[in-house]
């Protein structure tokens, strides 16, 4: 019986991404912070279409990612690993295909510490795991490359606002222009999510992105907080106001700070979404690139 994929399409153009997305697999344990997590990943896994072929054999896609996953069972793997693996193992059971792509994301849940207390927090982070493969003519090997990326909440105070109400108290109470008083401004809970392509060679733990992220904002947030940690995190958001273009702008210089050893064509990608509280619409801004286009770039106040 002739298989239908095989037809010829009533139209010969190639299509760049064709796959299964939102494939929900068994709780799996990947590496973060040193330890091992557990997760739920959900995974898009898609090849290339020749103009030749009419559709894909999608069931050899759910194959793929079933057949890695039962491998890293109860391992510590890295997301990443997990997908570059899928990506390699989707050219090798699609040989009509010379290109594949696959995305994971897992939500995991970390022990931080709150602040300069005692208290403990257990704080969600959104792992990202990417990978590519390719096959390369004429020998048919196929080479393959892997990213990490990770999504945290914070919040930051609005610096536009704040300027307003200082200017505004120091009429009322006839301050002097040094008023250092933590004034009154909106705040936003705001999501920041760096991707950074991990080269041959190279290993580390996706809590170094963490680190980056919440450093990047006014405050870090957290799930348990007393009445004085409360107190602190505001004081603390109120005197570092930042808007989402700063907090992104210090995220890609501490990328780059922080991978410094990394080779230029090294890619990553942020994005910060501030979900406004004064407005009835969110703010975005994103940047990407490589290592090499912001290494020499000049980070001073001008």
């Amino acid at each position: 019986m002739e298989d239908v994929h095989e037809k010829r399409p009533s139209y010969s153009i190639p299509l760049q991404f064709v796959g299964v997305k939102g494939v929900k697999m068994p709780v799996a344990f990947v590496k973060f912070g040193g330890k091992p997590h557990y997760t739920l990943p959900v995974f898009d896994a898609y090849i290339n279409l020749p103009p030749t072929m009419k559709g894909i054999h999608a069931s050899r896609h759910y194959e793929v990612i079933a057949e890695t996953i039962s491998h890293f069972a109860m391992k510590a793997g890295k997301l990443e690993d997990i997908c570059e693996s899928m990506a390699v193992k989707l050219l090798e059971k699609h040989n009509y295909a010379s290109q594949s792509y696959v995305k994971a994301k897992g939500e995991i849940v970390f022990e931080s510490r709150v602040g300069d207390s005692d208290l403990i927090s257990f704080e969600p982070c959104v792992l990202i795991g990417k990978a590519w493969a390719s096959r390369k003519e004429p020998d048919g090997r196929i080479e393959s490359r892997k990213a990490i990326g990770a999504s945290v909440k914070g919040m930051t105070a609005c610096p536009c606002a704040l300027e307003y109400v200082r200017e505004k108290v120091k009429v009322l109470v006839n301050e002097a222009s040094s008023i250092k008083l933590p004034l009154a401004t909106h705040v936003q809970r705001v999501t920041g999510t760096i991707i950074i392509e991990v080269p041959k060679g190279f290993e580390f733990d996706a809590m170094r992105l963490v680190k980056i992220i919440q450093e990047s904002m006014s405050s870090p947030t957290y799930g348990l907080l007393k009445r004085s940690d409360e107190g602190e995190i505001i004081c603390r958001a109120v005197f570092n106001p930042k808007f989402a273009e700063d907090v992104i702008r210090s995220m890609v210089k501490s990328v780059i700070e922080e991978f410094r050893d990394y080779p230029d064509p090294t890619f990553f990608e942020c994005y910060v979404k501030s979900e406004e509280s004064i407005h009835k619409h969110d703010l975005v801004a994103k940047q990407r690139g490589t290592i090499g286009k912001f290494r020499h770039v000049n980070y001073s106040r001008s």
